[in-house]
C-alpha cells in the first residue's frame, strides 16, 4: 500500500497539481494581503476605522475566505480522486498492477491516502499562510484556526471517499459531475436549515439534517465556521437566532454535535469499504 501512496503522490506532482496549487495560493494570498491592507488604511467621513471595526470586519472576511477555501478544496478533492482510479481502469494501467500479488483494496486505499495526504498538507499550508497574513496586517487572529482547518480537511475527505466510490463503477467525468451535484445539494441543504431555524420551520430543519447525514460536508463546514467565529460573534448569532433572522452559512450559533463528527468518520470508513467491495468485484 505504501508503494501505491508514493506512486499516487508522484503522479499528482507530475500532473503539476502541486505547482498549480502553489501558484493559485500565491495569487490568493496576494489579493488577500492587498484587500486587508486597504481595510486597515481606509478612511471614512469619521476618519480611520477603529481597532474594533477592523477586527470585526476581519473576522467576517476571514469566514468568507474560509468558505471559499472549503469549496475549492472540496472541488479539488473530487477532481483528484475521481480520475485517480477511473482513468487507470479505463486506460488499462491497472491490469499489470493487479496481476501482481497486490490486493485491490491496497490499490484503492493507497490512492485514497495519497490524495488525502496531499489535500491535508495543502489545507494547512495554504490556510496557515492566509491566517498569518491576516494577523500580520490587521492584528486579528481567529480563535481556533488549526481546528477549523481540520474540519475543512475532513470535508475534503468526505469528497475523496465519495468520488472514489463512484469511480469504481463510473467514468472519471461522470463521477466528478455526480459528486459535485451531491456536494451542491448538501450545501443548499445547510442554507435551507439556516432558513428553517430563522422561521422556526421544523420541516426545513429536518430536511437539512437528512442532507447532512447523506453527505456530511455541510456539517463539517459548520464546525469549521464555529471554530473561526470570535466569542462576540457567537453571542450575537445566539441573540438573533430566535428573532426570524437568517444568519446564512457563514454564522453558526452552535456547532453540530460530537455525534455528527463520529458519523462523518464512520461515513468515510463505510464509503471506503463499499469502494473496496465494488472495486474487488469489477471485471476488467
Amino acid at each position: 500500500m505504501i508503494d501505491v501512496v508514493l506512486v499516487t503522490l508522484r503522479e499528482l506532482v507530475r500532473r503539476r497539481f502541486v505547482l498549480a496549487a502553489i501558484l493559485a495560493t500565491a495569487v490568493l494570498v496576494g489579493l488577500t494581503a492587498w484587500g486587508f491592507d486597504h481595510l486597515v488604511h481606509v478612511h471614512t467621513r469619521r476618519g480611520a476605522l477603529s481597532p474594533l471595526e477592523i477586527a470585526t470586519t476581519s473576522a467576517v472576511l476571514t469566514l468568507l475566505i474560509a468558505y471559499m477555501f472549503a469549496f475549492v478544496l472540496a472541488v479539488a478533492a473530487t477532481f483528484l480522486s475521481a480520475p485517480a482510479l477511473a482513468n487507470d481502469i479505463e486506460s488499462g494501467v491497472l491490469l499489470p498492477v493487479l496481476s501482481r500479488p497486490i490486493a485491490r483494496t491496497s490499490v484503492l486505499l493507497g490512492k485514497a491516502i495519497g490524495v488525502a495526504l496531499l489535500l491535508g498538507v495543502y489545507a494547512y499550508a495554504a490556510g496557515g499562510v492566509e491566517f498569518v497574513v491576516v494577523h500580520a496586517i490587521t492584528g486579528y487572529a481567529p480563535p481556533h484556526p488549526a481546528t477549523a482547518l481540520a474540519f475543512i480537511w475532513m470535508l475534503s475527505l468526505v469528497m475523496v471517499a465519495f468520488a472514489l466510490l463512484l469511480s469504481t463503477r463510473l467514468s472519471a467525468i461522470a463521477s466528478s459531475i455526480v459528486s459535485i451535484v451531491f456536494f451542491g445539494i448538501a450545501w443548499i441543504g445547510g442554507i435551507v436549515g439556516s432558513i428553517g431555524q430563522a422561521v422556526h420551520n421544523d420541516t426545513l430543519v429536518n430536511a437539512a439534517t437528512v442532507s447532512q447525514l447523506v453527505l456530511p460536508t455541510d456539517a463539517m463546514w459548520q464546525s469549521a465556521a464555529y471554530a473561526l467565529e470570535p466569542a462576540a460573534m457567537i453571542a450575537v448569532t445566539h441573540t438573533t437566532a430566535g428573532h426570524n433572522t437568517f444568519n446564512g452559512p457563514f454564522f453558526v450559533a452552535a456547532p453540530p454535535p460530537t455525534a455528527m463528527l463520529l458519523w462523518t468518520i464512520g461515513w468515510i470508513a463505510v464509503a471506503l469499504a463499499l469502494s473496496s467491495w465494488s472495486f474487488a468485484r469489477r471485471d476488467f
